[in-house]
């Protein structure tokens, strides 16, 4: 059997998978080797996952694939993999960085533009087995355009300015009932201001069928993420291009309205990369049956 798991900053999503298909799905805190160490991996590993595994289940794992935003280094790979050994002793362990796992659940193994929309963005072209190119990520302070945090980013800055409509600045006043102050605190000061700007983005996504201008703010992030993360692949105009992330989920119709505009085909979109992992890892047992 096969153990997948796909790693992000609040929560790992794990399954358990055999040739008969997904036999167990579970989730535990999120695990990041780039900011932990191995005693709190350990840690979490023993109190989280290894309660939600029989010990028939362990012993019957032979591969186990971790996908993680912080498995993009050797050193880090290879603490993960020791660590990962607690689960399965005899198992084969495979980190790997989340940029992978998100070709691998949204284009399978066909050629495609694999990109993630969520709290961040990202994309890189795949060639149906690897990823050949990645795009140049900066996260939330320099780019991560066309995400959660870049969409909240665009309505903050007319929001705070007063560039929004008198019914909008109501109806947001009235969902969220924050100050001027509050919102700069948020920003400012909180432990994790990316998380708190990016909570904007579920009610503009929401409301966007009611207010025509945050239905700009959407169009213009999307633009903006073509134009920086699409638009340098050559291989673009050939391939779909595809996705994971929550931001793609909900505004789908958008992004593809804007994709096409742009000359570009839209493929797949997954909102949680274990879902396509998890067709992506049953696949594969049963072409090594």
């Amino acid at each position: 059997m096969i153990l997948a798991a796909d790693s992000g900053a609040t929560s790992t999503n794990w399954a358990l998978i055999s040739t008969k298909g997904l036999e167990k799905q579970f989730d535990t805190t999120g695990i990041n080797p780039y900011y932990m160490q191995g005693a709190e991996i350990r840690r979490r590993l023993t109190e989280e996952a290894l309660p939600q595994l029989s010990e028939d289940e362990r012993k019957s794992i032979d591969r186990i694939y971790f996908y993680g935003s912080g498995c993009s280094t050797p050193a880090k790979r290879d603490l993960l993999r020791e660590n990962l050994l607690l689960i399965s002793p005899n198992a084969s362990v495979f980190p790997d960085h989340d940029v992978l796992a998100s070709a691998r659940a949204c284009c399978g193994r066909g050629k495609g533009i694999a990109c993630i929309l969520g709290t961040g963005s990202n994309a890189c072209v795949y060639d149906g087995k690897n990823v050949v190119r990645n795009a140049i990520s900066l996260g939330y302070l320099l780019g991560d355009e066309g995400s959660s945090v870049y969409i909240g980013k665009l309505f903050l800055t007319r929001y705070l300015k007063n560039r929004v409509s008198p019914s909008l600045k109501q109806a947001v006043d009235g969902h969220f009932r924050l100050s001027f102050e509050d919102i700069l605190n948020g920003m400012y000061q909180s432990e994790k201001p990316n998380r708190f700007i990016a909570q904007f983005t579920y009610y503009i996504l929401d409301h966007a069928p009611e207010f025509p201008e945050l239905e700009e703010i959407i169009r213009i992030a999307f633009r903006d993420f073509i134009t920086e993360y699409i638009r340098p692949f050559p291989e673009a105009g050939d391939y779909p291009v595809c996705f994971v992330g929550s931001v793609a989920h909900f505004a789908q119709k958008f992004l593809e309205e804007e994709l096409r505009a742009a000359g570009y085909t839209m493929g797949k979109v997954v909102r949680y990369p274990i879902e396509g992992l998890i067709d992506y890892h049953w696949q594969q047992l049963l072409e090594n049956k």
